[in-house]
C-alpha cells in the first residue's frame, strides 16, 4: 500500500500500533527546507534465529548505533519500501515482516514544525550481512547498545517484547521451495502450460466463495492468499475499508500484488497471526492440508473467532478419490514441491465442523473439478 496519512491510520488500527513521538529544534534553515522534501519513512527491527537485534554504526557520524531505515519513494508501495532499504542497506532478505510502531518525528524551526511520519518493522532473516566499507559495523546482538540515534531504543524494545511473545517459526522448507521453484523449467511449464489447464478448478472454487459470501463484508482478509487473484477480485466486487491478502511467502505475493489504495497485502505465518482486529469475512482457502493435524481444529476455530463469517476451502483426501485426483497429487508433490500432506477426507472434515461449530450457521459441500474434489465450510456468526 502507498505511504500516506489513510495508510498510517489502517495501520494503527488493524495491528493497534502505539506511536513513538520525538520533537527535535532545527537552528539551520537549509537543513529545515531539507527536512520537509521527504515526509514518509520507515523502520525496520531485523532478527535472526536466536532472537538477536541487527545494529549499523557508521563511525562517520557522531549519532550511535542505527537500526536499518531509508525514505519511502514516491508512489512506492511502503513493504516494497522495506525490501528495498533492507536489501540495500544490509544485503539480507526477510520474513514474517510485520509492523509494530508509527514512528513521528517533529522537526521545529523558529515558529514552523514539519513532522516525517514512518512505520517500524520487524522481520527475520536467516542470511549473512553484506561487508561494509572500514568506517561502518554491524552487529546482531541481545543487548541494546549504550548510544542508540533517534527513537531507535523504543523500537527495539517493543520488537524484544513482541519476539518473547512469538509462537510460532515460519515454515521454511515451504519458503525455500518457492523460491528455488521460480528458477526451474518445471515451474515454468507449470506457470505457462498446466496451470491454465488446472484454471476451470480454479474458477469453479472461485465462484462457489463468491455464492457464500455473506452480505456486503466491509473488512475482508485472505490468509493464505498465494498467487491467486481471488483478492483482488474480492476487492473489485465489494470495495471494503479493509482488504488483506496475506501469505507466507513475500515472493508469492509480490506476483499479484498491486498498488491500489485500500488493498494491503502482509506477510505472516498464519499460525501466528497478529492483527487486531475482527474481520467481516476471512477466507481460508487451499491451506489446511498444509498445517500438522494436531493443529488444523485449533487453527479453523482461532480463524472463525477473528471473523463473522470464516469460508474454508481445501482438496479433499487425494488418495480417497479419483486416480485423476492422485496423479495431480503426485505432480504437485514430486515435482512442484509442494509440502502440504496433511489431508482430510470430506466425512472427517464435516464431522469436525459439526461438532465444534454447532452455535454457528454452517453451510458445506464439496465442489468436483478437474484436480478432484474440494470441500469447503462456510461458517457464520
Amino acid at each position: 500500500m502507498i505511504a500516506g496519512k489513510h495508510t498510517i491510520e489502517l495501520y494503527k488500527k488493524l495491528y493497534n500500533l502505539p506511536t513513538l513521538r520525538q520533537e527535535e529544534t532545527v537552528s539551520d534553515s537549509s537543513l529545515f527546507r531539507l527536512y520537509d522534501r521527504r515526509h514518509y519513512f520507515v523502520v525496520i527491527v531485523i532478527y535472526n534465529l536466536k532472537g538477536q537485534c541487527l545494529l549499523i554504526r557508521d563511525f562517520n557520524k557522531n549519532i550511535g548505533w542505527e537500526l536499518p531505515g531509508g525514505f519511502i519513494q514516491d508512489e512506492e508501495v511502503i513493504e516494497d519500501s522495506v525490501n528495498r532499504v533492507v536489501l540495500s542497506e544490509t544485503g539480507l532478505e526477510v520474513d514474517e515482516l510485520c509492523p509494530i510502531a508509527i514512528v513521528e518525528n517533529i522537526f521545529k524551526h523558529k515558529n514552523k514544525k514539519i513532522s516525517h511520519f514512518g512505520l517500524s518493522f520487524m522481520a527475520l532473516s536467516r542470511g549473512k550481512v553484506k561487508n561494509f566499507p572500514s568506517n561502518i559495523q554491524s552487529s546482531f546482538s541481545k543487548n541494546i547498545a549504550n548510544k542508540i540515534a533517534f527513537q531507535n531504543e523504543k523500537i527495539v524494545k517493543i520488537a524484544r517484547d513482541k519476539l518473547t511473545s512469538k509462537k510460532r517459526q515460519p515454515p521454511f522448507s515451504e519458503i525455500d521451495n518457492i523460491k528455488r521453484n521460480d528458477f526451474s523449467f518445471v515451474h515454468m511449464l507449470h506457470e505457462s502450460i498446466l496451470k491454465k489447464i488446472g484454471r476451470s478448478s480454479s474458477i469453479k472454487i472461485r465462484d462457489k466463495i463468491f455464492q457464500l459470501v455473506n452480505n456486503h463484508p466491509k473488512t475482508i482478509l485472505d490468509v493464505s492468499c498465494g498467487d491467486n487473484s481471488l483478492i483482488n477480485e474480492l476487492y473489485d466486487k465489494y470495495r471494503p475499508n479493509v482488504c488483506i491478502g496475506n501469505d507466507i511467502s513475500w515472493k508469492t505475493i509480490s506476483m499479484i500484488k498491486n498498488k491500489r489504495e485500500g488493498a494491503l497485502f502482509t506477510n505472516h505465518n498464519l499460525l501466528d497471526l497478529p492483527y487486531k482486529i475482527k474481520f467481516d469475512l476471512i477466507i481460508f482457502k487451499n491451506t489446511l492440508h498444509h498445517i500438522d493435524k494436531v493443529d488444523q481444529k485449533q487453527t479453523v476455530l482461532q480463524l472463525k473467532r477473528m471473523s463473522k463469517q470464516l469460508i474454508v476451502v481445501d482438496i479433499n483426501d487425494p488418495q480417497n478419490f479419483s486416480l485423476l485426483s492422485k496423479v495431480w497429487n503426485r505432480y504437485y508433490v514430486y515435482l512442484l514441491g509442494d509440502q502440504g500432506d496433511s489431508f482430510l477426507s470430506y466425512g472427517d472434515f464435516k464431522k469436525f465442523i459439526l461438532d465444534e461449530c454447532k452455535q454457528y450457521t454452517v453451510v458445506s459441500g464439496l465442489i468436483n473439478t478437474i484436480k478432484g474434489a474440494y470441500f469447503y465450510a462456510s461458517i457464520v456468526d
